[in-house]
């Protein structure tokens, strides 16, 4: 994974990339945009604001026991970043969350299920979206390690660069819950100027076929 804070020319803000590259599997690229919210763009494709991203990922199952996302709420988005987006002139996750689309929960759907299903048909337009078919997409996409694989020089990197040492085992090829979440709140920091971006250059950050 790596980091970079291009200058808005406009207002001098920070704004973070990362770009999240396995060995073999879906590339995702998240930005902030200029209005402060931040968006995954997945396979180098169609893009979807970060928060149904997340929503999406608290019902789909990474391989691990623990997970940051319980059930994808508004709440529970807005806690896991509090102690770093406290900006209150660029507050990242607010303002992405005022990107999502009106929800229209009907038949006891939860805001999970719906940004699950939102996620699925902006990846796969015309593709009927129903929940049995998200999942496995999503599963398939980053939780399968037939489609989906770090390599263990990636994952070593990955919990490097993520703190996630001890969280996420060695042995673990395929992405978490726990990176993407951590890899947000590294953006945030940087667009807040708490951590710096990564130095392109360095040999330690180049990417070794």
């Amino acid at each position: 994974v790596y980091f970079e804070a291009p200058l808005d020319r406009a207002t001098g803000h920070r704004l973070a990339k990362a770009k999240l590259i396995p060995d073999r599997g879906a590339w995702m690229d998240f930005e902030t945009r200029k209005n402060d919210y931040i968006i995954l763009k997945f396979n180098r494709k169609r893009t979807v604001p970060i928060t149904i991203f997340l929503r999406s990922l608290s019902l789909v199952e990474d391989g691990l026991t623990n997970s940051p996302l319980k059930d994808g709420s508004d709440e529970e988005l807005l806690v896991l970043f509090q102690d770093i987006d406290n900006n209150p002139n660029r507050l990242f996750i607010p303002s992405t969350l005022r990107q999502e689309p009106e929800w229209n929960l009907e038949n006891d759907q939860t805001i999970a299920e719906a940004a699950l299903l939102e996620f699925f048909r902006r990846m796969r337009p015309g593709d009927p979206a129903t929940i049995e078919n998200a999942k496995q997409f999503l599963e398939e996409q980053l939780f399968d390690q037939r489609h989906y694989n770090l390599e263990r020089v990636g994952r070593y990197k990955l919990n490097q660069k993520l703190d996630l040492s001890g969280v996420v085992p060695i042995s673990h090829r395929t992405v978490t819950r726990y990176d993407i979440v951590n890899l947000i709140r590294r953006m945030v920091m940087i667009n807040n100027e708490m951590e710096d971006k990564d130095d392109i250059d360095h040999l330690g950050n180049r990417r070794v076929k």
